[in-house]
């Protein structure tokens, strides 16, 4: 199950995780989506330096959005202007700039990650491949992941031409320099399922170790995360068997954990809690223990490789076969995400009645079932039922909709 971790989701009573194992009348490994819980970090650092708000849309951003035509775009700022705050960012600019660079190279499952990268390289004083150029600003609504940190990156840059007050300067200038030290490559790596434990432990770390810079954040996001410790449970920390990242050293301690017969039977849970002042002590063999082996079992993965020394594992063909599904592990739903909001925009334009709804949806339905790919020999078979029915709601439907309606046909 990949979900966000909203409470009807994960209750332990009624939630939609416990009621569909309940149906199933099985145990299901709990994929939390990591896109989700990396916000849930953000909007925390984000509350600590800009305040709360019950307002659907951030008051700030707003003002940004409906200033932004006054905004010459040529004329922006770049990094930490004061010489004393440029410490912040300066010891981690190569590297993160090396990052943004590498992965613009590849394809990005969003445009607003995309844009994300690229205005941490201009904030860094770098030029991105394809020059610097700013979108203008969209939705801001809570719900939209990527709202806070795009907003803050380019009213930061635009400030000497947007009024704003010095308690908005300083906890823009304080969110700028979170997203860009910790948020930027959690957002972006949170995808990779081998790489979730350890990047995990990782960012535990690393919100710790920001007290050093900015307590409250530290504190905030910290405590926010230490709830989110889904991936170093006993039985998805073995996914970092996979990680190229972990030492062979360290995947010995965690086979020598997993095989120990010493472990406790503990309280049944999907995720750890873990105490705060002795996780910078801790590494993945800590969070190992008999039960990890439930992960080769629940995914049917051979475990030979488990016999052998790890330095072996890469020319296993074993240890490649169970690689290869653990990497097919989806661990982020920006895939649902993205269906969810392109069904609402598409049915809000041709009916607001809820029973052509459905009967939209059991069309779009049958003609997945019928044509499940868009090859000559499928879409040259017996003519669909439906497809009288699907066009006549479709040429109720502007014309701006055609690429929404491929994602539901062939997507």
């Amino acid at each position: 199950m990949c979900f966000d971790t909203t409470s009807s989701n994960t209750g332990r009573i009624s939630g939609a995780c416990v009621l569909l194992e309940q149906k199933l009348g099985m145990e299901l490994l709990s994929l939390a989506c990591r896109h989700h819980i990396m916000e849930l970090v953000i909007g925390a650092a984000f509350r600590v330096c800009m305040g709360s708000t019950s307002s659907p849309e951030v008051p700030l951003f707003k003002r940004f959005q409906d200033y932004w035509r006054f905004i010459d775009t040529d004329k922006y700022e770049t990094r930490i202007a004061a010489d004393d705050l440029a410490r912040l960012v300066d010891d981690i600019k190569q590297s993160t700039i090396d990052f943004a660079n590498k992965h613009l190279e590849q394809s990005q499952p969003r445009d607003d990650y995309k844009e994300f990268l690229e205005l941490v390289l201009i904030f860094l004083g770098a030029t991105p491949a394809k020059g610097v150029r700013f979108m203008s600003p969209g939705a801001m609504h809570h719900a939209r992941w990527m709202s806070k940190v795009i907003y803050s990156l380019k009213i930061w840059m635009f400030k000497a031409q947007f009024r704003l007050t010095l308690t908005e300067e300083r906890g823009l200038h304080d969110v700028c320099v979170f997203a860009v030290r910790v948020h930027l490559k959690a957002w972006i790596s949170a995808p990779l399922a081998s790489g979730a434990p350890y990047s995990d432990l990782l960012l535990l770390k690393s919100l710790l170790e920001y007290s050093s810079i900015h307590l409250a954040i530290s504190k905030a996001t910290s405590n926010k995360f230490s709830g989110h410790l889904w991936y170093l449970s006993p039985e998805l920390v073995g996914l970092a068997f996979f990680d190229s990242r972990v030492s062979s050293s360290t995947k010995r301690l965690m086979v020598s954990a997993m095989q120990s017969e010493d472990d406790q039977e503990q309280e049944h849970t999907k995720r750890i809690t873990i105490d705060l002042d002795s996780a910078k002590n801790k590494n993945l063999e800590h969070f190992v223990t008999a039960k990890s082996a439930k992960l080769f079992r629940m995914m049917d993965l051979p475990d030979g490789f488990l016999t052998v020394d790890p330095d072996l594992w890469e020319d296993r063909h074993d240890y490649k076969l169970a690689s290869e599904t653990v990497r097919s592990l989806k661990v982020v739903n920006d895939h649902a995400e993205r269906g969810v909001a392109l069904i609402q925009e598409y049915s809000g334009f041709i009916t607001q009645d809820e029973s052509q709804l459905q009967f939209l949806l059991q069309v779009v339905n049958e003609h997945r079932r019928v044509y499940p790919d868009s090859r000559k020999q499928t879409l040259s078979g017996q003519p669909y039922i439906g497809t009288k029915q699907f066009c006549l709601y479709f040429f109720k439907a502007k014309y701006k909709l055609i690429k929404i309606l491929i994602f539901f046909l062939f997507s």
